[in-house]
């Protein structure tokens, strides 16, 4: 029987790992990345169009949270990763199960239309020798969610004759030296942003009208990521199901105190009171608050319009000088390769707009941010859903449960239950929205990652659950259960079971083991 061929869009950390989970469920799979290389957005470039980590980025969740499924970072890497060796790391992914001949790079996917035959889909591609199509039965996009840079309209734009751009083409902090800077932000990558051009230009303001989830990497004594166990995760996403109000309060007021135990914020800063955590990253960044505190960072208002040739009016009426502004705004993930079939193209936003004023982006018509409902056994998108988890495991996982789909192993819902499904979750976005900012790949923690276990099969819902089948086998290895739940909530879990679905790792047991002894031994703290 002939193998059934896909087509990968993106060869970061999500399609590297679509290559594999595919290829072990025997399909024949080809990836496109327009990028010389693997490492997505790890990997820098000079390019003001691609988007890319500083080299001074360090990771924000840990290597034991933020590693592929199968494939442990080194015991000799320290416990958050520079984005340098984060790069190192992928490659080495990508070398190990031989993934490389099987991606084509400097090639740029152009569009996917259905083939005339009406069974297929027609991939047309450029890669700088020309023009080109090819046939797949299946089409998997993963060209990351930093697709389309998001830049705010500001009244008087025209006016402004100094440098606008966005975060994306940022690339050296030492091509600012002597520039007044507007960072415009408040998630991670302003704060970097501004940190960075610290030494460097005359004066950094951070605007900003929101306030943070402002933490530090290390947090209670062990990395911030080790303090939320599996324990943890299960009980948060039980009281979300049964009390959102409640549990919104509780975890927010949680997370709020962790950032005033761990910095002493200035009110006039505006980092308090910050969003809620249950739909918003945190910011993490260890030299924000000590640069506020030094006066090296200013904390402003927004940008409320641009007055002259150099002057900028904040949203309190201050105005300011500035040479240059950066526009840490976002992205949109990057939609628009099938305009026959653009998720964004739905009727519930306007049904949403209509019956509760909705004024957010537009949603994806997906299924779980995932699976088109037209399409569901041939087109997927891996860059529609934002969420809190580390994303190298979370796509090693999403890429598993697509595979297992797609093979026949798992069998989704009818087409209206698929609808059905989508619809409510644009009723929830719409009911956030109502007191709080959205964006279009706002997922709800709980049911997403029971859908990808279940989907994949790995067994982590029945085993670490509080069903029968959890308490057998808490009842059959309590010990290594009790490292599971309350220890480092390691990424190799999803590989721990086998279950005849997705492939095992037989070294996923001792890889568990040993993150945990070594985080023991490193922080000194009971782990296990």
């Amino acid at each position: 029987m002939k193998q059934a061929t896909v087509a990968i869009v993106g060869g970061g950390p999500f399609g590297l790992a679509a290559v594999k989970n595919l290829r072990d469920e025997g399909f024949d799979v080809t990836c496109f990345e327009k990028r010389d290389g693997v490492g997505g957005l790890w990997a820098f470039t000079e390019d003001p169009n691609i988007a890319s980590t500083l080299s001074s980025t360090i990771s924000n969740v840990t290597k034991y949270r933020s590693c592929f499924t199968d494939f442990p970072v080194s015991d000799d890497a320290p416990p958050y990763l520079p984005a340098t060796q984060v790069h190192n790391y992928i490659k080495s992914y990508a070398e190990h199960f031989d993934i490389l001949p099987h991606v084509k790079f400097n090639t740029t996917v152009q569009r996917v239309v259905r083939s005339k035959g009406g069974d297929k889909w027609r991939v047309d591609i450029s890669d700088g020798v020309g023009e080109s199509s090819f046939d797949f039965d299946k089409v998997l996009f993963c060209n990351g969610l930093l697709g389309n840079p998001y830049v705010p309209e500001i009244e008087g734009r025209e006016n402004f004759q100094g440098q606008i751009i966005h975060s994306q083409a940022f690339k050296r902090p030492a091509d600012f030296v002597g520039k007044n800077v507007v960072v415009l932000g408040m998630g991670n990558t302003a704060a970097d942003t501004a940190t960075s051009l610290v030494g460097h230009a005359e004066k950094i303001y951070l605007s900003h009208r929101k306030g943070a989830n402002l933490l530090p990497r290390v947090c209670l004594g062990k990395p911030l990521d080790l303090n939320i166990t599996r324990r943890l995760s299960t009980v948060k996403q039980l009281m979300a199901d049964f009390s959102p109000r409640f549990s919104k309060w509780y975890f927010d007021r949680f997370v709020s105190s962790l950032t005033t135990s761990s910095f002493k914020l200035d009110p006039s800063w505006r980092i308090h009171p910050p969003p809620s955590i249950l739909n918003h990253q945190p910011t993490i960044n260890d030299d924000l608050v000590n640069c506020l505190h030094a006066g090296t960072v200013l904390s402003v208002y927004g940008i409320r319009s641009f007055v002259d040739a150099t002057t900028i009016e904040l949203d309190d009426g201050t105005l300011i000088t500035a040479d240059t502004v950066v526009l840490c705004t976002g992205y949109n993930p990057c939609l628009d390769l099938m305009p026959e079939l653009d998720p964004r193209k739905n009727p519930t936003t306007l049904q949403l707009v209509k019956d509760t004023g909705y004024s957010g982006p537009p949603l994806v018509n997906l299924y779980h941010n995932i699976i088109s409902p037209e399409h569901p056994y041939s087109i997927a998108y891996l860059n529609c859903a934002s969420f809190t988890e580390g994303a190298v495991p979370t796509g090693d996982l999403s890429s598993m449960a697509v595979a297992q789909i797609w093979a026949g192993k798992y069998k989704l819902p009818s087409k209206e239950a698929l609808e059905r499904s989508i619809n409510e979750h644009h009723a929830w976005v719409a009911s956030v929205a109502r007191d709080d900012t959205v964006y279009a790949g706002l997922i709800q923690d709980g049911p997403f990652f029971r859908f990808l276990n279940d989907a994949a099969g790995t067994g982590v819902n029945e085993k670490l659950g509080y069903g029968l089948q959890g308490w057998l086998y808490w009842c059959s290895d309590p010990w290594f259960c009790n490292v599971l739940m309350t220890g480092v909530m390691s990424a190799h879990v999803f590989r721990l079971f086998e279950t005849g679905r997705r492939k095992s790792w037989k070294g996923a047991r001792e890889a568990i083991i040993k993150a945990n002894e070594k985080c023991q031994g490193i922080f000194g703290q009971e782990m296990i």
